[in-house]
């Protein structure tokens, strides 16, 4: 049971093509052992889904469905802030068509690819449907990134934006890709006042999987990643599977607190 003392907690899973590939490995292969390891610890989490893949992946993420929440991160994964306008519009529209349409579900929450979001950001996503967006921060280190202790969910016009926090330091985002990077540290930066977490289906692939990106970003993406990144996500859930809930439960139960 989670104590009163202990806040609501959101695991975000980005489903996006292989990078590097272009491929979809990493749904097919990764993602029904994952959906186990959550349901092993009676976990709920968001998965913002790239609408393009429900062409070869829709069966694998169709189970999503039966108990998690799936928003969109967009049509093609292509970075927003280097689109036309008219491009960005459509990424967000059909994305969301997409999605409900195949899965039969509603989907009201959007993350950018890479975090880029395009001008006029809130406005477009309102127009396009979405209720929530969790865009805001960086890949990167950054101070775009929100400590846990000034973190909350701000209303932007009619959108709630859930933002990217971090890790102890202050700039590195709170991601499986830092904990493997900074590993075996990268554990005990968590702070317990984080609320959201970000990672990547790859990241839990076979280490060969990025073995055709040019460095350092292949040595980036295949430092523990495999059997040690799904060992870090188990011990990971067993500190915050009894507080985990959507992103969108999140938002609802915060309405009367959202500024």
């Amino acid at each position: 049971m989670q104590r009163a003392q202990e806040p609501p907690f959101v695991l975000t899973v980005d489903v996006e093509p292989d990078w590097g590939i272009r491929g979809d490995q990493a749904v097919r292969d990764v993602l029904p052992r994952f959906c186990r390891l959550l349901d092993r610890y009676g976990t709920r989490a968001t998965f913002f889904v790239v609408a393009s893949l429900l062409d070869t992946c829709a069966g694998s993420l169709r189970q999503i469905t039966e108990r998690h929440e799936v928003a969109s991160h967009g049509l093609t994964h292509r970075r927003l802030d280097r689109l036309p306008e008219r491009e960005v519009e459509r990424e967000l529209r059909e994305s969301r068509e997409r999605l409900e349409d195949r899965l039969r579900i509603s989907v009201t929450g959007f993350r950018a690819p890479f975090l880029r979001p395009a001008g006029d950001w809130f406005e477009k996503l309102a127009a396009a449907g979405y209720g929530y967006d969790s865009s805001m921060g960086s890949v990167w280190p950054s101070r775009r990134n929100v400590r846990p202790e000034r973190w909350r969910i701000e209303r932007m016009g009619k959108v709630a934006e859930v933002p990217v926090t971090t890790l102890r330091t202050g700039l590195v985002p709170f991601s499986l890709t830092y904990l493997r990077l900074l590993a075996p540290v990268g554990e005990r930066l968590v702070s317990p006042a984080a609320r959201t977490m970000f990672l990547h289906l790859h990241e839990l692939a076979d280490p060969p999987l990025a073995a055709v990106l040019r460095p350092p970003l292949r040595w980036v993406l295949r430092r523990r990643v495999g059997e040690e990144a799904w060992r870090m996500m188990e011990r990971i859930l067993g500190r915050v599977a009894p507080r985990a809930i959507t992103c969108r439960e999140l938002v609802e139960a915060e309405r009367g607190r959202i500024s």
